[in-house]
């Protein structure tokens, strides 16, 4: 058994890594965020409404401002499995677990053993534990950049163009995923080891490799782009609008500490262990293969610090920190090595500990919180007894899918009444001034229309709406002023209260809690207070109204 997993650790890492990631996917309380429930989840839905799969289309309008590859595949598993949200989730849960085993290959590429350690430091990150549970486009990117980065070393060792083939091929599919910023943390790799490798040499006797390469990028890349010209002439407006959104300029200290420390909070808990590996390896000789990798990583980074980001905009870099943790600890000093997987595995702990608090005092998942705390102290028996990086690893891994897959969802974010669907039946729904109840959709199994910007969209939405309006409850005065102004029938249908994500997975409170609103519900041992109240309508046009 250990010989097969060390000649198909990659294949072990993969399985291993879907059995972590895939527990409670299928949730409306699970993890999730903006960018998902917002377009993720809801563009496959009104493409498939429409029957096009060419332009992909939200509320309504095309949705030209992100390649279509995660929006057509989620639409071929709605069409498959149903809409639900195991179907349009299972990519990133494929996505993290092959991300992962992108890292076993790259290790053994580089260092000619078992990249085991590197695949399980991967699935024990935070950032793959959390964005593999939505559908988002970051995480695939990182594997499709991976994979490029990954057969590019491949063909720089062996010059078999087969190699380069594929490397072209993979970086298509991060331009169709995300535009070209794949081709950003490609080609930070890709130069980092013509250099460093030497691999240079190699361009002008491989120029046919090359030639073919371009080719390749280019029959994946060019055809949705020059359709959607030709379909949509304003498209290249739109990308340079994209662009502006992005904010260049020059950074300040303030920019580059924020960019580095989101990076460095992609990996964690291994974040001080990296930094002493990124030293590490900009000072050995020898083995070129550590220092590479500290360029590839710093590289990455650097362009961000001249844009608007986030620290998950990054996530092509984490299978670079991994590799480059897997290989220091294998071989950098036992008692330095030692040190560091304490500091990890307390870091994890404290975060752990203090999670596992905060839901036993509230008294929401009780058993998985107990399971945590368990699993915390088999981590450090494990560690102060073996000092085994790859068990270590392996229980930071299994913690965080306790937590992320069995914690979180019990707190209930997100939560809506059971049969709500059957009160709005199929009539048409509309989120007025915001993108809440976020699973509004996904419980209706079709697209929700969310109506937010000038009040010109919000007359042109309500003059003929025929249907039910979901309103926070800081916005139901505005929704009935306007209504009325419009001279539309509209009558209250029910309400309910819940948790729900604010853009980000971490903030659920309801956005206009206070400090003496969180001090009550720890007195109380509730979180009642701090939910918000969700009403809906049962709207009717003016003319029915008037009839």
């Amino acid at each position: 058994m250990r010989r097969w997993l060390s000649n198909h650790e990659a294949i072990a890492v993969f399985a291993f890594g879907i059995l972590l990631l895939l527990p409670c996917v299928w949730s409306e309380t699970s993890i999730t965020g903006q960018d998902e429930y917002w377009l993720s989840l809801r563009t496959p839905m009104e493409t498939l409404e429409r029957g096009d799969w060419i332009t992909t289309w939200v509320n309504g309008e095309p949705r030209l401002r992100k390649p279509p590859l995660l929006y057509w595949a989620i639409m071929v598993s709605y069409r498959i499995l149903g809409i639900n949200l195991f179907a349009a989730r299972i990519w990133g849960v494929l996505a993290g677990a092959g991300l992962a085993a992108c890292s076993c290959l790259l290790y053994r590429a580089l260092f000619k053993r078992s990249g085991m350690l590197a695949g399980l430091i991967t699935l024990a990150t935070v950032a793959v534990a959390v964005e593999s549970r939505m559908a988002i486009l970051d995480l695939p990117l990182a594997f499709l950049t991976c994979m490029a980065v990954y057969f590019a070393i491949r063909w720089g060792q062996s010059t078999h163009v087969g190699w380069a083939l594929g490397s072209a091929f993979f970086l298509g599919l991060s331009f169709l995923l995300k535009g070209p910023v794949g081709f950003v943390f490609f080609g930070v790799a890709a130069l980092g080891a013509l250099f460093v490798f030497g691999w240079w040499r190699l361009l002008v006797p491989c120029w046919s490799h090359l030639a073919w390469a371009i080719v390749v990028l280019l029959a994946v890349c060019i055809p949705w782009p020059l359709a959607m010209t030709y379909l949509w002439p304003g498209f290249l407006e739109i990308l340079d609008e994209e662009m502006a959104a992005r904010q260049l300029g020059l950074p300040c200290l303030g920019d580059i500490l924020s960019t580095v420390g989101g990076a460095l909070g992609l990996v964690f808990p291994w974040s001080i262990l990296l930094i002493a590996a990124f030293v590490s390896a900009l000072k050995q000789r020898g083995d070129r293969s550590g220092l590479w990798l500290a360029i590839w990583f710093l590289g990455g980074i650097i362009p961000f610090f001249f844009i608007y980001t986030f620290g998950r905009y990054m996530t092509p870099l984490i299978p670079a920190a991994c590799v480059l943790c897997a290989q220091w600890l294998e071989g950098g000093s036992r008692s330095l090595r030692s040190s560091m997987l304490v500091v990890t595995v307390s870091l994890i702990s404290g975060v752990g500990v203090a999670l596992c608090l905060f839901f036993l005092w509230f008294g929401h998942g009780i058993p998985a919180a107990i399971a945590c705390l368990l699993m915390v102290g088999l981590i450090f028996w494990v560690t102060l007894t073996t000092y085994n990086a790859h068990l270590i690893a392996c229980a930071v891994a299994l913690l965080l899918a306790l937590t992320m897959g069995g914690l979180y969802p019990s707190l209930g974010i997100n939560a809506m009444p059971e049969g709500i669907e059957e009160k709005v039946g199929n009539a048409p729904v509309v989120s007025y001034n915001s993108s809440q109840p976020s699973m509004l959709s996904m419980r209706l199994k079709r697209s929700a229309i969310q109506v937010v910007g000038g009040i010109e969209r919000f007359d042109r939405v309500l003059e003929g709406l025929d249907g039910f309006v979901f309103v926070r409850e800081r916005d139901v005065e505005g929704f009935e002023a306007h209504a009325r102004r419009l001279g539309i029938s509209f009558e209250r249908a029910g309400q309910f209260k819940t948790l729900y994500s604010r853009h980000t997975w971490v903030r659920f409170a309801r956005k206009d809690a206070t400090m003496d609103d969180w001090k009550r519900a720890v007195k109380e041992h509730s979180l009642a207070g701090l939910r918000s109240t969700i009403h809906y309508y049962r709207v009717r046009p003016k003319e029915d109204s008037d009839g």
